[in-house]
């Protein structure tokens, strides 16, 4: 008696990959969107108001892939400028923390959907 043993891991690995780059956008989205809310009821100055339009989710340039979310200061400087002293704060204002609460408020939540996503392959 012979036996025939196919080999399906390629095909898995693809299929896993490409169900955690969806949820990685989905969470992302989800980060910015709480981020914005959390940044909106800190806002005090017009500069600040305005960093509530320089969201953005790029694909993530890491071996292991994901999406990122960027919130650029005022004229799109690159790094993101004004929106880290926002969060982190300068000699002169209290730091404002969006992003890390808001990726702190779905940790659970992104676990939750990668572990249904995963389920479904």
């Amino acid at each position: 008696m012979t036996f025939k043993m196919e080999w399906y891991g390629e095909k898995v690995l693809e299929a896993t990959n490409s169900v955690c780059a969806k949820v990685s956008e989905d969470i992302a989205e989800d980060v910015m969107e709480d981020a914005k809310r959390i940044l909106s009821r800190k806002a005090k100055t017009k500069t600040e108001d305005g960093l509530l339009t320089q969201f953005s989710i790029t694909d993530s340039k890491y071996k292991d892939g994901g999406s990122l979310v960027w919130c650029q200061g005022p004229k799109n400087w690159s790094p993101p400028f004004h929106a880290s002293f926002v969060e982190l704060g300068t000699f002169k204002d209290e730091a404002k923390p969006f992003m890390r609460p808001a990726v702190r408020k779905n940790k659970l939540n992104a676990k939750r959907k990668l572990e249904q996503a995963l389920d479904k392959l």
